[in-house]
């Protein structure tokens, strides 16, 4: 009972950190002033960053001819520093714009891009603020208000749990193909650099312009977009007909899928897209992650040595044997939590699945006989305290596997995490 406890407290703790993750307000996006497209970029959240002049980069022509598929230095600059202006777009979360959105998402992209409404609280806004921002960048509405960070308050307003303030992520858009539609709108796509600000390299936006092997490690993904520039005021605006992240490749790419259905779930699906498994020691682990040591969490408790660390949205919770058991200071990856990405995480399922869509993937969705906790057992419940509130739970003996989901019937997180710690 103690270990069940303790790593409900550990869940919790993850989970509280993540639901508080602050971001920046959308102050700082509307009062920027457009860069010069031929210096290096610079902005708030990028500490460290040299003056736009501190880097010279050559022309090689003043536009991108129709069809044209490498983009000018100039038109790398422009848009690098178009996304640097208006950081609060990025920072902290990036999410694909399509059928399939997070709602999640939707609401957190508004909270991130707009102020509170005269004398409303910081964590509300109106359903207009959201539509407005919401229609402006990519020509959507919500489909609801009520989501798993949001609610609607008595007056209509929307309030999100908890209050976003600083960054905590920065992301980077660094183009690299450029192609003009001949319809007025551009595609493009962008290598995605995601920067955990309090471990950044110093300069990293002069280090990304240049190419820099060395800032490489922040590159997890793509983007892939379609926009159209709106004149505003005496600048522009992007506004999107398509965001998508690009499936990551290479060492970032999911593991093989089970595509058989009748099987029951195996202990070898379950490895991330880092390749970590359960069961992995910590050591193991530093070297495919290759984060700064900063990145690592430590904590300790008279049961038990801790450490705990978020990878591109995926939490990993390491812990060493009981310490009244064992004189072992090897720590243990424990359990593997995923809250923010739509990264494939086994079977081809990501976050946002639906319910109904996630069922089909395992032999039966209640099987007679079983037992909650049983070895290679799987079985299905209905929390019943909220009107569609699911979970499926696989049992493989020495690994469990707890997929929740949450209003809408949707999957709202993951985690798979050992029995015998």
């Amino acid at each position: 009972m103690r270990r069940k406890l303790l790593y409900v407290f550990l869940t919790l703790a993850v989970l509280l950190s993540a639901c508080t993750e602050p971001a920046p307000s959308g102050a700082d996006a509307a009062n920027t002033s457009p860069l010069s497209q031929t210096s290096a970029a610079s902005a708030q959240p990028a500490p460290d960053t040299p003056p736009a002049a501190d880097v010279d980069f050559a022309e090689k022509s003043s536009g991108a001819a129709q069809g044209e598929t490498e983009p000018t230095e100039s038109e790398t600059v422009k848009y690098y520093n178009y996304f640097v202006e208006r950081h609060s777009l990025v920072d902290n979360r990036v999410f694909t714009v399509n059928e399939n959105t997070l709602q999640d998402d939707v609401i957190y992209f508004a909270f991130m891009n707009t102020e509170p409404a005269d004398g409303k609280p910081e964590n509300v806004r109106t359903k207009k603020q959201i539509d407005d921002i919401l229609t402006k960048y990519f020509g959507i509405k919500p489909k609801r208000y009520s989501t798993g960070i949001s609610g609607v308050a008595a007056g209509g307003d929307v309030q999100l749990g908890s209050v976003v303030r600083d960054v905590v992520q920065t992301n980077r858009l660094l183009l690299t193909k450029l192609t003009d539609n001949g319809d007025g709108s551009l595609s493009a796509v962008f290598k995605l650099y995601q920067i955990e600000m309090s471990h950044a390299l110093p300069d990293f936006d002069h280090r990304i312009l240049e190419g820099d092997p060395e800032v490489e490690k922040y590159h997890t993904m793509d983007v892939k977009a379609t926009f159209t520039e709106v004149p505003e005021g005496e600048s522009y605006y992007l506004r999107f007909s398509e965001f998508t992240l690009i499936p990551r490749e290479g060492p970032f790419a999911p593991p093989p899928q089970e595509t058989d259905y009748t099987k029951k779930v195996g202990r070898d699906e379950l490895k991330t897209f880092h390749g970590l498994s359960i069961g992995m020691t910590l050591d193991e682990v530093k070297k495919l992650l290759n984060l700064p040591e900063g990145a690592y969490e430590y904590r300790e408790d008279d049961y038990a040595d801790y450490t705990l660390v978020n990878a591109d949205g995926w939490y990993y919770t390491f812990r060493t044997l009981p310490k009244q058991e064992s004189d072992d200071e090897t720590q243990y990856l424990m359990s593997i939590n995923i809250r923010e990405y739509l990264d494939v995480i086994f079977r081809d399922i990501k976050l946002g699945d639906a319910y109904e869509d996630v069922i089909k993937k395992f032999p039966s969705g209640k099987e007679e006989g079983q037992t909650p906790g049983a070895p290679d057992s799987y079985f299905t419940r209905d929390y019943r305290f909220a009107s569609t509130l699911h979970n499926v739970d696989i049992f493989l003996g020495d690994v469990h596997i707890s997929l929740l989901f949450g209003r809408y019937d949707t999957l709202a997180w993951a985690d798979i995490y050992s029995t015998d710690f």
